[in-house]
């Protein structure tokens, strides 16, 4: 099996470790940014590794671009290249938007769209020198049906959905694919903050009548890194259950 390597952000996150388990079952050697130490990082650790995978974890803070640099660059002596590049860490802060304290605002910004941003440009280059790679973002449908209050979040991920579409095009004759999930509401990750009551408020309006699996998005985002997703670029892949039509 010909070596393949993926870098995934917020990789101790709901859904950042079904994702990096999918692809580790799917040949992926990866590597995974975390910011706070804790159990899930060994736990993930030993699962990958017990399936024959490599994997290495790099503790970093995604607000200076110093140290992404240092980051992505150590992926890169560590493994030799970075054939996808999936984007998962990511922040929320709820407040009415005329009432927005700036350094929420801007936090929420800097790590759902700056950071990824940067991110990708130190990994970039890489990808480029090999021919080849894929990109995937993530979105939410909040970027397509906003809820009062996620003002900082949705701004957020329409500015990601934006620079996926630029990037698709810039890096289209180099190989490079690049792509966007935008989910709805699933069974893991920020859902947990949501009060049970509003949890069933919003499944009541997905048509399929249920939150999705985190597998069924880690799926699609190995789908978009595959061979068989090298065709499709500077696409926004809507995973709600029909939420969003």
């Amino acid at each position: 099996m010909t070596k393949k390597v993926a870098l995934i952000t917020g990789i101790t996150g709901g859904l950042g470790r079904i994702v990096a388990l999918e692809m580790a079952r799917n040949g992926y050697s990866i590597a995974g940014q975390y910011l706070h130490q804790n159990e899930n990082i060994a736990e993930l650790t030993n699962q990958i590794k017990s399936a024959g995978v490599e994997i290495k974890t790099y503790q970093v803070q995604l607000k200076h671009e110093e140290e992404i640099k240092t980051f992505v660059e150590s992926v890169n002596a560590d493994f030799g290249q970075i054939d996808a590049l999936i984007h998962l860490a990511g922040i929320s802060h709820s407040s009415i938007s005329w009432k927005q304290e700036k350094e929420a605002w801007d936090e929420v910004i800097a790590i759902n769209l700056t950071a990824p941003m940067l991110v990708s440009k130190a990994a970039i280059p890489y990808m480029k020198k090999q021919g080849a790679g894929s990109i995937v973002y993530t979105s939410s449908i909040v970027a397509h049906r906003p809820l009062a209050g996620t003002g900082a979040y949705a701004a957020s991920k329409a500015g990601v959905e934006g620079l996926t579409r630029v990037q698709a095009i810039e890096l289209a004759k180099s190989g490079i694919t690049v792509n966007c999930i935008a989910p709805g509401y699933f069974n893991a990750g920020m859902i947990s903050t949501v009060d049970k009551n509003q949890q069933q408020q919003l499944i009541d309006n997905i048509p399929v009548g249920r939150l999705g699996n985190p597998q069924e998005l880690a799926e699609c985002i190995l789908y978009l890194c595959s061979k068989g997703g090298q065709y499709v670029t500077g696409q926004i892949l809507h995973n709600n259950g029909g939420l969003y039509i």
